[in-house]
């Protein structure tokens, strides 16, 4: 079945991304033994757990999220892992995280939060037998408090506990891993001053700098509840979230950074039947609607794909995949307390959806899990499977990946669903595993509940040719808005000269008369000059206009002998509409009369052109 194939290649993936001394079942045969001498400037043995991403560093806040969601899917879901075969391998992979957690809380007041720096592990890309040293370490400790990922920590053992307690049937471990959450979180709780991890640990800011704390307190608090029942965590964690939500229900992406739509479907679940259920009901289905509807900063891209604007830059896969199992979370919550049905279908089909979007019904054909599909990436940015050694040139050395990554989530399309498929551009081809977390869950959902096969599986090989983007719009609709643009300039200067056109003829008129060695001055008929008249033909000025025999430039009268005798000055140009006139004190100032004509003999008339009033 190839639902289930999926399922054991998204585990497979973190079998890629060990460290330390690898067992003799690994998988993976591609990968070495590698970073043995970790926590060693400590005097601590760190060797083991997961490197976080494409390359050699391990950072525990995004590996304690992941542990997190991994062991939420395996209780929610733990029918899909049987029926794919997968538990061993469900077992093996969250073991592996925990065993290298519990080395790095070795005793109540210190937890170890990364190791390795950007400095030194970013100019490095090479296999993983030659990684650059020392590797430095760095913690967080009772006077040295990083509340959020203190409190994300116990998340992870709890829920983790929860798992091998209820579902692997392992209690001895689950005890232990119990044991470190309530250690955890109360250090997370009482440490002081509560603060972001990066205050102490400034290094952390190149990667995971995180946003607050409160929200992984409530986090914690809400699995602490899940695991004991206990109702003063209950009391906690809506203490933490009515803190957080003091300005307004919070309803952003669910991500490694931001859980608090994850506690409101977490919370409502486990208080089913308690007197604060209404509440948590009432977050879950605020943040399951705006996540649904894909309310604003989110929007579906035009191919599908529910995207964020901020969150979804960097990784947009990983939000749509952590938002699709949140819908399937909260479905699952609703159908278990005789929900709204047509509720939880909505969720699912939004959920079926991403789902869908992720493993190829996409503009770019395209299943963003590696090795699935031709048209799977090929280049993801892993330095152990590129096989290259230059920083420089990752993307031409080598020219082909030299091995595949099964299983891998890569970052994901932009948010115009276009994909670049090179190992530089990090932000869609990187593979981490915070990526594969929330794919790793949502398989084994699909496992219990798909009859059909996954989308890829009837995509041809082969990528189409999309339309370039520009601005985030194709160049075809860059060209019509253009064309468009054209045609309502020209509507705009027609409809100008259409209302203009006396005035347009009059000015031709005129220039053509010059041209010909006519009078300099040319009258016209202004067709908004009476405007203004009142009853007697005066201007409400007191002015009379010219007659309309005087504007058409009748003036020239004749005798009997055709001789003309005297010209009429003709009047001032037509005043316009609303014109104002100045006045000069109490009286508008009069047109001056034209001089006395000269002495004239009708033998020799005098003819006067262009003659005006000063």
């Amino acid at each position: 079945m190839l639902v289930s194939r999926l399922l054991d290649y998204s585990l497979l993936f973190y079998e890629a991304q060990r460290s330390g001394k690898l067992p003799a079942d690994q998988r993976i045969t591609w990968r070495n033994d590698s970073a043995l001498n970790d926590g060693q400037d400590v005097g601590v043995d760190l060797s083991g757990g997961y490197y976080d991403a494409g390359d050699y560093m391990k950072f525990i806040f995004p590996l304690t999220f992941s542990l997190t969601q991994v062991c939420w899917g395996g209780i929610e879901f733990f029918e899909g892992y049987k029926l794919a075969n997968e538990t061993k391998y469900l077992d093996q992979m969250v073991r592996w995280g925990m065993d290298w957690l519990i080395k790095a809380h070795p005793n109540n007041d210190t937890l170890y939060v990364q190791i390795g720096t950007d400095q030194v592990d970013n100019n490095y890309w090479g296999p993983d037998t030659t990684i650059p040293l020392p590797r430095a370490t760095f913690q967080v400790s009772r006077s040295k408090p990083g509340t959020d990922v203190m409190a994300d920590a116990a998340a992870a053992f709890a829920s983790c506990s929860m798992l091998y307690r209820d579902k692997l049937n392992d209690t001895a471990y689950a005890t232990t891993l119990q044991t470190h959450a309530n250690s955890l979180f109360s250090l997370a709780e009482t440490a002081t001053p509560q603060q972001v991890y990066q205050t102490v640990v400034p290094a952390v800011t190149c990667c995971y700098a995180s946003s607050g704390f409160v929200d992984e307190l409530a986090w914690g608090a809400a699995w602490m509840y899940t695991l004991t029942n206990d109702t003063s965590y209950m009391t906690k964690a809506g203490t933490y979230v009515d803190q957080v939500n003091s300005g307004g229900v919070q309803t952003g992406s669910v991500t490694w950074d931001n859980k608090l739509g994850a506690v409101y479907i977490l919370m409502a679940s486990s208080t089913q039947g308690t007197s604060v259920n209404s509440k948590w009901q009432d977050l879950a289905t605020q943040y399951a609607d705006f996540t649904s509807s894909a309310s604003k900063p989110c929007q579906y891209t035009k191919g599908g794909l529910y995207y964020c604007s901020g969150d979804s830059k960097d990784d947009s896969a990983v939000i749509a995949a952590n938002a699709a199992l949140s819908m399937h979370l909260m479905a699952n919550q609703l159908d278990k307390m005789g929900g709204a049905q047509d509720k939880s279908d909505s969720y699912r089909m939004f959920a079926l959806n991403q789902i869908n979007y992720l493993l190829g019904d996409n503009p770019e054909k395209t299943p963003y899990i590696v090795g699935v599909h031709p048209n799977s990436p090929i280049n993801p940015h892993s330095a152990p499977a590129s096989g290259g050694v230059s920083v420089d040139n990752i993307d031409s050395d080598p020219v082909k990946e030299l091995r595949t990554i099964y299983g891998a989530l890569v970052g994901g399309p932009d948010k115009n669903d276009r994909f670049e498929d090179v190992r530089s551009n990090w932000r869609q081809s990187e593979v981490a595993l915070d990526y594969n977390a929330p794919m790793t869950a949502l398989m084994a959902y699909q496992v219990m509940t798909s009859k059909e096969s996954p989308p890829y599986v009837v995509i041809p090989a082969g990528r189409p040719d999309l339309p370039a983007i520009l601005n985030g719009m194709e160049i075809w609709q860059i060209i019509l808005i253009v064309i468009g643009s054209i045609f309502v300039a020209i509507g705009i200067c027609a409809v100008f000269c259409y209302r203009k056109r006396d005035h347009i003829r009059a000015w031709a008129a005129a220039r053509k008369n010059r041209k010909n060695g006519g009078p300099k001055y040319q009258l016209t008929v202004n067709r908004d000059s009476r405007r203004d008249l009142n009853k007697e033909g005066e201007l409400e000025h007191g002015m009379r206009l010219p007659s309309e025999e005087q504007e058409l430039g009748q003036y020239d009268h004749t005798r009997d002998d055709g001789v003309v005798h005297s010209l009429a000055v003709p009047p001032p140009p037509p005043l316009r509409a609303n014109q104002e006139f100045a006045l000069d004190n109490s009286a508008m100032r009069r047109p001056v009369p034209p001089p006395p004509l000269p002495a004239r003999h009708d033998e020799d008339p005098i003819l006067l052109q262009n003659a005006y009033r000063s």
